[in-house]
């Protein structure tokens, strides 16, 4: 917030210096005449005074008219920023974390030991986020970040496969998010990591790239720690970087 503050100060600060300028300029533009008619000079300096008395005003009224413009402007997109950050800290505050995704671990695996099912979890992260940061702003990657939590999201709720299966998604670290699928088998989840990464690569954000992202598929049919489970899972990630962008594995 304390830049939409600073952009509010610098638009009350813009707005005094103009109507400092335009005073002392009425003011410079007014003295040399008031001063002559004082004097006792000709008659025709009250005739150019109150010309530019008139003018002054009409400067003056004009000069206000654009503060309040830029004034309105500057509102406008502040409101507008305000409005983007809500979105961004909304949409990463719904989403479950690592440290979530952790708990819900240990109880599937403790659930597919009982029951003897399987249950597979994708990993997958966004191709080159930093280069579009860079290249585009941080505003642009985080906008790539909403969209893929969003659509995600989404997925889920219109898989015919993945829907009130208590499907999840956890975003794990930075741009890098987990798509846990309870019962569902490991082919099945490579289908879904295809579908999605077609979704996803469907976005469009408006840039020169097209985005991608890389798939890591992961069967829960052995009994390990969370952690070492998510570190094979940051491992596999990594080899797909290998791979070219856009991969499953």
């Amino acid at each position: 917030m304390a830049l939409f503050k600073n952009s509010k100060h610098a638009s009350n600060k813009m707005g005094r210096d103009m109507l400092r300028i335009l005073i002392f300029l009425a003011f410079v533009i007014s003295v040399l005449p008031t001063t002559l008619l004082h004097a006792g000079k000709l008659t025709k300096w009250t005739e150019i005074y109150i010309s530019f008395v008139i003018y002054t005003v009409i400067l003056m009224f004009f000069g206000y008219v654009i503060y309040l413009n830029i004034e309105a402007k500057l509102n406008r997109q502040m409101k507008a920023l305000v409005k983007k950050e809500g979105i961004i800290s909304g949409e990463l505050l719904m989403i479950n974390t690592e440290e979530k995704l952790k708990n819900v671990l240990s109880l599937e695996f403790e659930r597919c030991f009982m029951l003897g099912t399987v249950s597979s979890i994708l990993f997958y992260d966004v191709d080159e986020l930093g280069e579009i940061n860079r290249k585009y702003g941080y505003n642009t990657g985080d906008q790539v970040i909403i969209e893929v939590i969003q659509t995600s999201k989404d997925f889920i709720q219109r898989s015919k496969v993945l829907a009130n299966t208590g499907a999840i998604i956890a975003r794990v670290k930075g741009d890098t998010f987990a798509l846990l699928m309870p019962g569902i088998s490991e082919n099945v989840a490579y289908s879904e990591a295809e579908q999605l990464k077609h979704v996803l690569e469907a976005l469009d954000f408006g840039i020169e790239e097209s985005i991608t992202c890389r798939f890591a598929v992961l069967s829960m049919d052995q009994w390990v720690s969370e952690d070492k489970f998510l570190d094979l899972a940051y491992e596999k990630l990594i080899l797909a970087k290998d791979y070219g962008r856009g991969v499953i594995l």
